[in-house]
């Protein structure tokens, strides 16, 4: 009787290791919970149901988007921080969380420490649009006015904190010019304003600004990606002038998973949204948000993102900005 279980117990030992491998290489086994900060509708919105149905189609489990909303993001961020890291429940967020880590006095997770980084979703560039009375065709001209009449010259948001104030931060700290910052409640009725002659500038995100890119009552003088943009070819990067080398304000997205998630599941994700993100269809359903998508390794997105929130650390001090 005593060998007979030894037996049994040598044939589990080398059963169950196999076993495990095969669960494991099951991933996922039931619906996928992916947590957004942001409303049904908003770009990261969007972008997400995109890469969820195409993570459904090839893991052949549902992926669903639960938007929870409030406080930029951050309640959706936190919410996925605290999950189990089995892989059963994901976040997503982007630069917006960046800058919270550094604008909000009080934060209730680390997007660096509590999160393992996946992959992107996509990037979306602001676009460096004057009013066409102000009489500048290039950004040294838009410098060169903004340094004769310091506090003259407006510029509209969406709202504190958000990529396009912080564009204008960024540059004003590294010009020494000084603009005005003129906040909204969203960006449609800024670049209404702009139109009207009411502000003098924006950084403007992609969807909001590229419909007018032909208005001859807009100058667009730059994007702020450091490449040109395939939706905007003519279109210079704000870091080719004269002494911005370097400057990105791009809105990023991207999803994570809770610290501790395996590796595994980690790398299976990325593997299939990078898949996803080389063919023309998705490229063209992200180009209809003003998005393009970037292929990365997790290490490599985790790289970017804790650069992001150093750099916008950064200017949050320079600018002197809190949020409670």
């Amino acid at each position: 009787m005593k060998r007979l279980l030894s037996l049994l117990a040598l044939i589990a030992c080398a059963i169950f290791p196999a076993f495990a491998v095969q669960a494991q290489g099951a991933y996922p086994t039931r619906p996928v919970k992916i947590i957004c900060g942001f409303p049904a509708g908003t770009t990261l919105d969007i972008v997400t149901r995109i890469f969820a149905q195409k993570l459904e189609e090839s893991l052949g489990q549902p992926f669903v988007v639960e938007n929870k909303v409030g406080a930029s993001g951050n309640i959706g961020a936190e919410a996925a921080s605290r999950a189990a890291p089995d892989g059963y429940t994901l976040g997503v967020g982007g630069i917006a969380q960046a800058i919270s880590m550094s604008m909000f006095k009080t934060i209730n997770y680390n997007l660096v420490k509590d999160f393992e980084p996946i992959a992107y979703l996509s990037v979306s560039p602001n676009l460096l649009v004057v009013n066409a009375s102000l009489g500048v065709n290039s950004v040294q001209e838009l410098i060169a006015l903004a340094m004769k009449d310091p506090g003259k010259l407006t510029y509209g948001t969406a709202g504190v904190g958000t990529a396009p104030h912080m564009s204008g931060e960024l540059f004003s700290q590294i010009t020494g010019v000084k603009l005005v910052h003129v906040p909204y409640r969203g960006t449609n009725q800024a670049i209404i304003d702009l139109l009207g002659g009411r502000l003098s500038l924006m950084f403007a995100p992609t969807p909001t600004a590229a419909p007018h890119v032909k208005d001859s009552r807009l100058k667009f003088l730059a994007i702020t990606s450091l490449k040109r943009s395939s939706m905007l070819p003519d279109l210079p990067p704000l870091a080719d002038s004269p002494g911005l080398a370097g400057f990105e304000t791009s809105i990023w997205q991207g999803i994570w998973a809770p610290k501790g998630t395996p590796k595994e599941i980690v790398r299976r994700i990325n593997e299939v949204m990078n898949k996803a993100a080389a063919t023309p269809e998705l490229k063209a359903q992200l180009a209809k948000s003003g998005a393009e998508p970037v292929i990365a390794s997790p290490e490599q997105w985790g790289a970017y993102v804790e650069n992001e929130v150093k750099k916008w650390a950064k200017v949050v001090e320079g600018a002197g900005i809190k949020v409670q």
